[in-house]
Order: structure tokens, then sequence, then C-alpha cells
């Protein structure tokens, strides 16, 4: 091995000796490098940020950059010298999200991380457990109604959320409809045990998504709002209650143990109390206009236009138009255009078939009829309902005009038994 070793630097010293001096030359390939960040931190509105480069004796116009999440990144800008603009969208997502970038010159690549907030700064997956030991349980049993052969409960569990038979302020209910055995008796009608799964089937032991399972919250004025469960399960057990259920960002875990009372109940499958046609009067109303992003979750922008009586929301009309526009979910199309209603989905009689510039007929989301979603008017006189009807056929038409207010035309049938027409002809301004 010495030997070896000796003799390779024997050759080498031969070489170094045998050759002549060279003139060292510099590299005359341009330098391309990063000088900016490389891990961008962007908040949940976003906005636009510099990336910014070195290049040495090259062509700018050269550069490239490209994102792998191009509704994260929604513009990129290499038109100007060492610099490129890039435009992130606004989040409406609850979670946290990232994107890659990609900027190339010839073959040389280097990469830049963006990082955008959500509304809840979580990771997704991340939750906050909130433990709930329920007081209450009121419901309603509907029999063979939602499935031949099962039975069908609906209950809301609550810590002291029901005061005298209605929704108390500041207060949090689970609503879950049930599909289990049938029961045994009316007169005194039991949740049978078993554990209760949130799916899109209608077999035994499960809970189907049929649009009033769900968590409801109350404002400090009484009224109130709902959130989907992502995911619930529900052990029954005698008379004691566990439910795991996620929203968002939360895990809660509820637990009732006690005595309940579950009525038997049936209830009109229509929302519409007119007896004939009727024109929507909004000359006291304030109108608004809102995105929802992909609430529905069918892929495109849900609107809604809500329209609040000057002297108070339950004196005079109420009215709300529930639509969706297109695959833009940022909202960037606007409202104007024209909309059918969604009709309902073969596969699922309860459920909208959503699609592109349609309006979501109003429908009830719970089976005593209480809560309702979509597109409904509604008629109060001092406090009190005298009227209400679900746009559930027909035509809408939004225009935006000249002077910046909006003009809206209606033209539908409700969904009584015996058809209502619906119409509308507002102009004015939406805030």
């Amino acid at each position: 091995m010495k030997r070896l070793i000796t003799l390779l630097f024997a050759i080498a010293a031969l070489s170094f000796m045998a050759c002549e001096p060279q003139q060292i030359t510099p590299n005359e390939e341009p330098l391309f490098e990063i000088t900016s960040a490389r891990s961008v931190e962007v908040g949940v509105d976003g906005g636009v940020f510099p990336i910014t480069y070195n290049l040495t004796e090259g062509d700018y116009t050269e550069v490239s950059a490209i994102a792998d999440d191009t509704e994260m990144i929604i513009d990129i800008n290499t038109n100007t010298a060492s610099v490129i603009l890039v435009s992130v969208a606004p989040n409406y997502n609850t979670y946290n999200r990232s994107a890659r970038i990609r900027v190339t010159y010839g073959d040389k690549a280097e990469f830049v991380e963006v990082h955008q907030a959500g509304s809840s700064g979580k990771e997704e997956g991340e939750y906050d457990v909130v433990e709930i030991e329920a007081n209450q349980l009121i419901g309603n049993y509907y029999g063979e109604r939602l499935q031949a052969g099962l039975g069908h409960y609906w209950i809301i569990l609550s810590e002291n959320g029901i005061v005298d038979g209605a929704l108390a302020p500041n207060a949090e209910f689970f609503r879950l409809d049930l599909l289990g055995p049938l029961a045994q008796s009316e007169d005194n009608i039991r949740i049978p045990d078993g554990t209760y799964m949130l799916g899109n089937s209608y077999m035994e032991y499960t809970m189907p998504d049929i649009g009033s399972t769900d968590y409801v919250y109350t404002d400090a004025e009484g009224e109130s709002w709902s959130v989907p469960f992502s995911s619930a399960t529900l052990v029954v057990r005698g008379s004691r209650f566990e439910l795991t259920a996620r929203i968002e960002t939360k895990e809660f875990h509820v637990s009732f143990d006690g005595e309940y009372n579950i009525t038997a109940n049936i209830v009109n499958n229509y929302i519409s109390t007119l007896k004939e046609d009727y024109v929507i009067d909004l000359s006291n109303c304030t109108g608004t206009l809102k995105s929802f992003g992909d609430y529905w979750e069918c892929g495109y922008c849900n609107w809604q236009i809500e329209f609040v009586c000057n002297d108070g929301l339950k004196y005079g009309t109420y009215l709300v138009l529930d639509f969706l526009t297109d695959s833009k979910l940022s909202g960037a199309s606007g409202v104007v255009g024209t909309y059918r209603d969604t009709g309902f989905s073969a596969q699922d009689s309860t459920m909208p078939a959503f699609a592109a510039y349609t309006f979501i007929p109003g429908i009830q989301i719970s089976d005593d009829g209480v809560f309702m979603m979509g597109s409904i008017v509604q008629v109060y006189k001092d406090g009190i309902g005298i009227d209400q009807a679900s746009l559930y056929e027909g035509e809408m038409v939004i225009s935006k005009n000249s002077n910046g207010t909006y003009t809206i035309a209606i033209d539908a049938l409700d969904d009584a038994p015996e058809q209502n027409r619906v119409t509308l002809n507002w102009t004015g301004v939406l805030y």
C-alpha cells in the first residue's frame, strides 16, 4: 500500500513538472441567486410580497416562477428585473395552508415556501377539546318516515340552553338525527342502546347527514346559527349518552345521564303558509350581500342576500336569497346573472342539486320544521310571524346598474301543495 501511494505521488510530481503554466479563465456562467427569505408568512387576508434575486450578466426576462397551488397563489409577476411579485388570495378556510414556488433561470432552480394562516390559526387535524355535561335532552320520534323498518329519532342535547320551551341566548345545542330499531312503545319512547356514527347512509345505528345533525349556538339576541359536524359518534347505554363531535377546530365531548322525554311527532313536509300569490315588499328593508365561499362544499361560490326590516328582525319582511355563482370560490365573478332553482338530487331528495347560477330553495333542516335554510321569505307583525314561503321553483335575475345599485327580479313558486306565485321587483343599494 505504501509503495502504491509513493508511486501516485511520483506520477503527480512528474505531471506537475511537465505541465506549463496556464491562465485561469473566470466562469462565464451567469450567477443566479435568491436574496430574499426562502420562507414567507402571509396573513389570512392575503396580499402581495416580493421575491428578490441577483442575476449577474444574465437576462431577467428568462427568469420564471411557478406555484404548486394556484388557488392560494393567484398571480406571479416576473416583469421587473431583480424582483418577483407574488399575489396570495385570502384564505377562507379554517386551517392554515402552504404553497411552494419554484423560481428558475436556465437549469438553476430555487424554492420559496409560502405559509398562510387560516381563520383558526391551526393546522388541519389540530383540535381544542371542549367538555360539556348536558343536563337537557329533548327530542321527537318520527317512526318509519325516513327509512322503512327503522325508527327515526331526532334529539337535542344542551346545558341549560332550553328555557320555557325556547332557546336561551348565548347557549349551545347538539342536534342529532338517529336511525335505530323501532320504538317499542310510543307512550314511553327510549333511544335504543348502541353506537351511532355520522354518515350518508340510512342503515341502522347511523346518524344520517340530512341537514339537521349539527352544532347550534345562539348569540346575545337569541338568534341561532348552525355549523355542521365534520365527524360525530354517539354511544347510548340506557339513560347515559356520550357524544364526540368535531366542528371546525373543536372536538366536543358531550355527556348526559338522566331522565328524558321523546315525543312522537308528525309535521308537514313543506314550509309555505301562503294561500294566494304574494308580492314581496322590501320598501322598509335594508339589504346586505355576503360571500361564503364553498359553504355547501359543492365547488361553487355561495352568496347570500339578506333583507331585514328597518324596525327589527321580527317586524315586517325578512327575506334571504341563497344562491351559487361559479367555481371562483373567492367571489371574483360577482353576483350579476340569471339563476334558476337547483331542484333536488336524484340520489338524495332532501339535498339540492347544486349547479352554477342556481338558487337554493328554502328547505327544512330539522324534522320539527323549526330550522330552515335556503331562499325564504317571512312576514312578521309586532314580533309575531304571520306568513312564510320557500322560493322553491322559478327564476331570479340580479343586475347591477350604472349608479352602483342592484336590481333583483324574482318570479318563483312556493312549496305548498297548491303552489302560489311569489314575485319581487326591487332596485336599491346592497351593503
